[in-house]
């Protein structure tokens, strides 16, 4: 029989599994990695590798991910007020557009200080893992 997520991540993390690990090792139970991981916007890989621990990327970027998601966890946004961890991950991701001010309006803000900003200061987005791209 195959062990649970919660099992594996358990036992990958010792001496203690972080909170938000267990969250996401249970949410996989549930719904199976792939749904989980498209929810989070990573590949199911990269969720397989954070339950087991030997995730090369940054954890960090993971867990407000999974706190955005299956925690309701907000951050405040300085061009559209309190959001969705997740959602302010997402929108450091995307690429310069000038499709309307709002989306200008936010790349800059993540570009130029934001407190939440993964982002580095010179502007680049190396910090930023792409979503659903090969991170191992």
């Amino acid at each position: 029989m195959k062990a649970s997520c919660v099992d594996v991540a358990t036992a990958a993390w010792q001496p203690e599994c972080p909170a938000w690990v267990l969250q996401l090792a249970e949410a996989c139970d549930a719904s199976g990695k792939a749904a989980v991981a498209r929810r989070l916007r990573y590949s199911d890989a990269v969720v397989g590798e954070v339950i087991r621990h030997k995730y090369t990327g940054s954890y960090a970027a993971v867990e407000r991910a999974v706190h955005g998601v299956f925690a309701n966890a907000t951050v405040p946004c300085p061009v559209l007020g309190d959001i969705l961890e997740h959602a302010c991950l997402e929108h450091q991701r995307k690429p310069f557009a000038a499709t309307n001010r709002a989306r200008v309006t936010l790349y800059r803000a993540c570009r130029n200080g934001c407190a939440h900003s993964r982002i580095a200061p010179s502007g680049t987005a190396a910090r930023v893992p792409a979503p659903n791209a090969s991170e191992a």
